[in-house]
């Protein structure tokens, strides 16, 4: 199997506990499931270190279970978070680990709720809290279709699992959370749909022929820098008649993205758009043609400003 760790750098319910309404966690209604799966596994050792877990074997499941092994008391993980993690994965058939993520920090890119990228175990770490590790048992082959860049078939039957025993380092914003703010005359209107993913109407006049960027949402967050690695979600459309939508990470995999601010490959009116910022904020950023790579139009970015490493 293709390693978890090469994905996520370089790059969704039976209730068997009865929970809080006003405390959401895995087994509660809208949450993952817990099940024998899940609960058979245990670990020892503090969270953020390796643990040392026992895997009995042979696992099957039927879906995605989740167990929690130690509760956390930080903000709740919702769909669209974006989380950062420490995880040990084990083989459910023999109970060998098979892989980890170091613990040492080196896993810094991360996974989203309800994206695609390792969308099993991404979904499940919904309703758990930042701070929490918890035992996940997946289906074997919905996991390896993940990493492989596949949907996987949904079905009920009983397969082969994977355990991953998951650390919830830390979460950003699932969407940019600011107050808004007026638009100004002859720039592109933002609307956005509930989960944050912005609709971008352009007006019918010409476009600037030098960058220029508008706040959309002004966050109340610490402000941006130039060795940030921003956490972002974006789209960006054409300028020109008709306007297409040329990117966006909300509808190519649903999963928020790093964007090292002070990668040379950065485009300089992004950067310059970006860089002092507010965590929160969403920001409008028109770059023009000579400057939009791939495409003769020039480009209109919505960032949503969800966090930085």
């Amino acid at each position: 199997m293709r390693k978890i760790s090469a994905l996520v750098v370089t790059v969704g319910l039976l209730a068997s506990l009865t929970a809080c309404a006003t405390t959401p966690a895995p087994g509660a209604a809208g949450c993952p499931p817990t099940g024998d799966a899940a609960s058979v596994v245990t670990a020892t050792g503090a969270f953020g270190e390796k643990p040392d877990a026992k895997v009995p074997s042979p696992i099957v499941t039927t879906e995605t279970q989740v167990s929690t092994l130690i509760e956390g008391d930080g903000d709740e993980v919702v769909e669209g978070t974006p989380v950062l993690i420490d995880y040990t994965l084990y083989d459910g058939t023999t109970g060998a680990e098979v892989e980890d993520s170091g613990y040492d920090g080196s896993l810094n890119s991360p996974i989203t709720v309800g994206g695609n990228a390792l969308a099993p175990l991404a979904s499940a770490l919904e309703c758990s809290r930042v701070g929490s590790r918890v035992a996940v048992a997946i289906k074997a082959s919905e996991l390896s279709a993940s990493v492989n860049g596949g949907a996987g078939e949904a079905d009920d039957s009983p397969d082969a699992a994977y355990v991953a025993v998951v650390d919830i380092r830390q979460s950003f914003l699932p969407k940019a959370n600011g107050r808004h703010v007026l638009g100004e005359q002859g720039m592109p209107a933002v609307v956005t749909a509930p989960n944050g993913a912005p609709g971008i109407t352009v007006p019918a006049s010409a476009a600037p022929t030098s960058p220029e960027s508008h706040l959309v949402l002004d966050g109340s967050g610490p402000e941006l820098t130039a060795d940030d690695t921003a956490v972002v979600q974006f789209t960006a459309v054409t300028w020109d008649t008709p306007s297409t939508v040329a990117t966006s990470s909300w509808t190519n995999g649903g999963a928020a993205t790093s964007l090292p601010l002070g990668d040379a490959q950065i485009p300089d009116s992004i950067r310059d758009a970006l860089v002092g910022a507010t965590i929160g904020s969403q920001v409008m950023v028109v770059v023009p043609a000579d400057e939009a790579a791939g495409t003769p139009s020039p480009l209109v970015y919505v960032f949503d400003l969800l966090g930085a490493l």
